[in-house]
């Protein structure tokens, strides 16, 4: 490993370690997400130094003993290119960091079991269903609305697809309230419970604690699967999940052989009358393959590389600017204007 910062005082040169002070961004998955994007950064840094971690529900705080100085660089959006970023805080190229950017990836994060001292189980607060439920976790509320194009809710023929396929019996948890999407899974299910929300906590300690998961378009409900012991976790394909939507992202966990994938197409949700009327109508959804999903993020990337060669040129840039004139930098990569490979 390269020496540490350092700096003079008097004459002598003593080692500065390098800090970084978490920018909360989202929501609490989003959130948790990139508590354990720093966490592999301290893996491969022990001396980095990290603040600005606050998450009350995991009775998770952790501060910076002295703030950062009044101009430091920030990271900005969803990309971040781990190693190049860690390099750059081993050799001292870059000091001191904020770090705003989420950078969902696979190879971000380190093996799950890692992480159990940060989000530990909560006793009381398992699973009530049975080993032959499937408990799919609906994420409803504002994103309904025309919020996010690449969240929305999941089409009622493929919880009916599911259903079918593994004679398992329905369970709904999570945002199900008043509206148009609500009723229709209580038309589509008459006969299956609706379980009212117990928190943000319980909530995820019911989907942690199920044999069989439907993960919905959320970060939270992502976590909660993964973290989980379940025998099967079935993960749709579709809004941020699709790499050819969001090739920046990969949330796939392809070695994971809980995991059964489901093509999806490219869905950009605005919440239109035609989008609602398509969440009720028939479809179906085959199962992705590994090496299929695999070669989706292969192409995603090589979408990518462009771009990614050039936020990597930015960042090199923007912390040899902090770091020898002090000036503040913002580096981001934005996909919006990107097309899609598949529709």
């Amino acid at each position: 490993m390269a020496p540490g910062p350092s700096a003079v005082f008097d004459g002598c040169e003593i080692e500065v370690p390098p800090r970084l002070q978490i920018i909360p961004t989202g929501n609490l998955g989003n959130q948790m997400l990139q508590v354990m994007l720093t966490e592999t950064l301290q893996h491969r840094l022990p001396s980095l130094q990290v603040g600005g971690l606050t998450l009350v529900d995991w009775g998770l705080r952790r501060q910076l003993a002295e703030p950062l100085r009044s101009k430091p660089l920030r990271l900005i959006g969803q990309y971040v290119d781990l190693q190049l970023l860690a390099r750059l805080l081993e050799t001292g190229v870059l000091r001191e960091l904020e770090l705003a950017a989420l950078g969902f990836r696979m190879s971000h994060y380190l093996p799950r079991a890692q992480y159990a001292s940060l989000f530990p189980r909560r006793a009381g607060l398992e699973s009530p269903v049975g080993s032959n439920t499937l408990l799919i976790n609906v994420r409803g509320a504002e994103t309904l609305e025309n919020t996010h194009a690449d969240y929305g809710p999941i089409p009622v023929s493929f919880y009916s697809q599911l259903v079918g396929s593994t004679g398992l019996t329905p369970v709904f948890m999570g945002q199900i309230g008043v509206d148009r999407y609500s009723d229709a899974l209580r038309r589509a299910f008459p006969a299956a419970l609706f379980l009212p929300s117990r928190g943000a906590m319980g909530d995820f300690e019911l989907i942690r604690s199920a044999q069989h998961i439907v993960v919905s378009v959320s970060t939270f409900s992502w976590l909660a699967a993964w973290f989980s012991d379940a025998q099967s976790i079935h993960l749709p394909v579709v809004g941020m999940f699709n790499p050819h939507q969001r090739p920046d992202i990969d949330l796939l966990p392809l070695n994971d052989s809980r995991y059964h994938f489901y093509r999806f197409p490219v869905r950009h949700w605005t919440g239109s009358p035609d989008q609602f009327e398509a969440l009720e109508a028939a479809a179906s959804y085959p199962q992705l393959s590994n090496l299929d999903a695999q070669a989706g993020l292969t192409l995603a990337t090589a979408q990518l590389t462009r771009r990614t060669s050039a936020y990597r040129r930015s960042l090199v840039i923007e912390a040899l600017a902090n770091r020898l004139l002090r000036l503040p930098g913002r580096v981001g990569l934005r996909v919006d204007a990107i097309k899609s490979t598949e529709t």
